[in-house]
C-alpha cells in the first residue's frame, strides 16, 4: 500500500503542508508515502506528476 499526497510547491520533495500530518502518520504506521505534483496533473502531464513516485515507494 502507498499513500499519495500532493507535493509542497515550495519544497518539491515534501508533502504539501495541508497533508503533512497524514503523510507523517502513515509513514510512522509503516505505510509508504510518495508525493505527486497536482499542478502537473491538472495540465494532463501524468509523467511529471508522478516523477517522484518510486516504483516500490519510500516513506518521505
Amino acid at each position: 500500500m502507498m499513500l499519495l499526497v500532493p507535493v509542497n510547491p515550495l519544497r518539491p520533495r515534501l508533502p504539501d503542508d495541508h497533508f503533512a500530518p497524514e503523510a507523517h502518520a502513515a509513514g510512522e504506521a509503516g505505510i509508504n508515502v510518495a508525493v505527486v505534483d497536482h499542478d502537473a496533473l491538472t495540465r494532463d502531464d501524468r509523467r511529471r506528476a508522478a516523477a517522484a513516485v518510486p516504483a516500490g515507494g519510500v516513506a518521505v
